[in-house]
């Protein structure tokens, strides 16, 4: 039976019952107190979202320590607490406490963490021993923006380079530094080659930069980060012990590497255990169907290079055929390469291109190093056929909360109201220049062109351009009088102030909650999450906390 402190409502006492497939030496079983007023009770335990929805939420609480402990619905309880001088207020959203006061005992309950991984949309939960959920969650990614951002750094540095390389080539034109070219180079500006001293720059990047093994793109970087950040961020409100994480329908990278059991990760879950490993995984792969043909069902699993040649038995290297193909693959060589090349367009690892298949092993074999013996792997069949026999709706969140509940034995899904939401907000912006004012030409104080030169994106005239018009309409000799009365506004730029707020800064504004997505006026004005085009004034309002990169927004 739980044992309840009289003083601290959160730290109980458990009983040992083997109800749990968690390959844990003692297993729990949670018996429901009077008191207990988030568990389920015998009204309660219905299958599916259709049932009444409750409308009280946990409070997450921390010890003296900063180290969670389990959550409480005693919402009084913590009122008094907070008002004696027990407690304190740590977070809004999700409301957490930390306690002031020591606890008496310290035994905390099995707590299991699911995720829905994705690269827009990450579901998060958790849930107890008997499928109460204790914290579900919707996170939104930035992860799309990585690409267009690294786009942008690259075309940057590119024009800063060629400028600097420009602007050495224009001085050395200027002092008459020489060198001898067989036929010269051509400078801007110049219609005959000179023979100018050149700049000789350093060795290609793709030739004097080495990549280590297990390297990722930056965009697959940033998403295995964000993945991790989510487990570290729920443990920081709640005493995960078990981590439950959704992949492929198999595990390609057990796959591919039989070393993966090595590293106390469980992949026995699901429905699809001992179902046949690679030879499965191929026949789904190709829909059942000869590869070759695509008329007649598979007959043979054949390795594109031989077992005998040291050919791998992964799934990259074999492929489904009917008997005709397979007997054709070994006498014709033609039919041979047109295999490989369906082989090779069918998939190019693990069958996708999504980033997120790049990050999987990685991130299965660093939550076998946080939680070494208490990292599990499931796949989609396992949270469907959950889902499906409870009735549940589709959805991120109530995905990983199927997940975290799909290794437990006759679990009832006892779900919240509402998930919380979480925005992924950019954290860090280097960028030193904010913007950068072109140069502008004046003729009568009315602007006339912009640039000696057309930028490439460039819709408005340039000097260049009006000049060859005013030539064309008056002349030479008036198109040159004109020029010498036109004025030169130069090119300014406007640096970011080094100690400026980021966008998913928390504020308070007559006492409510928001979210910054951005400034106005110099930072004079606040716009905020789902506030449409209302401004904030800077000085009515409290920052309370600063971007953290995942912010809760509701």
């Amino acid at each position: 039976m739980i044992e309840q402190s009289s003083d601290i409502p959160f730290a109980v006492r458990v009983t040992p019952s083997p109800t749990l497939r968690l390959g844990m030496p003692m297993l729990w079983k949670l018996n429901r107190s009077r008191q207990d007023r988030i568990s389920a009770g015998p009204e309660l335990a219905v299958p599916g979202l259709q049932q009444k929805k409750r409308t009280m939420r946990y409070v997450y609480v921390l010890d003296m320590n900063g180290k969670p402990l389990m959550p409480t619905c005693r919402h009084g309880k913590v009122r008094r607490m907070l008002k004696s001088g027990q407690a304190k207020a740590v977070d809004t959203l999700p409301f957490t406490i930390q306690l002031l006061k020591p606890t008496k005992t310290r035994i905390l309950q099995p707590v299991i963490a699911g995720q829905d991984p994705g690269r827009t949309n990450i579901g998060m939960a958790a849930v107890r021993s008997d499928g109460t959920e204790l914290y579900r969650a919707h996170i939104e990614t930035r992860n799309k923006e990585i690409v267009s951002l690294m786009n942008d750094r690259r075309s940057f540095r590119q024009a800063s380079r060629r400028g600097e390389r420009l602007a050495r080539k224009r001085l050395a034109k200027k002092l008459h530094t020489t060198a001898k070219h067989l036929n010269g180079r051509i400078l801007p500006g110049c219609k005959e080659p000179l023979a100018v001293k050149d700049i000789i720059n350093t060795e290609a990047r793709f030739n004097n930069r080495l990549r280590p093994e297990g390297w990722l793109t930056p965009t697959a970087t940033q998403l295995l980060r964000t993945h991790l950040e989510t487990f570290r961020k729920l443990s920081g409100i709640l005493p995960v012990t078990e981590v439950v994480l959704e992949v492929n329908r198999f595990a390609f990278m057990q796959l591919d590497d039989p070393d993966m059991k090595k590293r106390d990760i469980d992949f026995c879950r699901g429905p699809l255990y001992g179902t046949g490993g690679v030879k499965a995984a191929v026949s789904l792969q190709q829909d059942g169907l000869c590869l070759l043909c695509r008329e007649r069902e598979i007959e043979h699993y054949h390795h594109i290079v031989p077992r005998s040649r040291r050919g791998s038995n992964t799934i990259s290297n074999i492929a489904g055929l009917c008997g005709k193909c397979h007997e054709r693959i070994h006498k014709d060589q033609a039919a041979a390469e047109k295999l490989q090349s369906k082989k090779d367009g069918l998939s190019k690892k693990y069958g996708g291109t999504s980033v997120l298949n790049q990050i999987i092993p990685s991130l299965t074999e660093e939550l076998g190093i946080r939680y070494p013996g208490h990292a599990h792997v499931t796949n989609g069949w396992s949270t469907k056929e959950f889902r499906e026999k409870h009735e549940l709706e589709k959805d991120h969140d109530v995905d990983a909360y199927c997940i975290a509940a799909s290794i437990l034995e006759d679990a009832q899904p006892v779900m919240q109201t509402e998930p919380y939401e979480i925005k992924q907000f950019r954290r860090h912006s280097r960028a030193l220049i904010n913007h950068q004012t072109e140069r502008t030409y004046r003729y009568d104080g009315k602007i006339i062109a912009k640039n000696r030169k057309k930028r490439m994106d460039q819709k408005t005239d340039s000097l260049e351009d009006w000049v060859a018009d005013m030539t064309k309409q008056y002349g030479q000799g008036t198109a040159s009088r004109m020029l010498s009365k036109v004025t030169v506004q130069k090119s300014t730029r406007h640096y970011n102030t080094k100690g400026r707020m980021m966008p998913g800064a928390v504020f308070i504004y007559r006492g409510k909650r928001f979210v910054m997505t951005g400034q106005l006026t110099g930072g004079a004005y606040y716009r905020a999450y789902r506030q449409d085009k209302k401004n904030f004034p800077a000085k009515a309002v409290q920052v309370v906390q600063k971007n953290k990169g995942l912010v809760y927004v509701a």
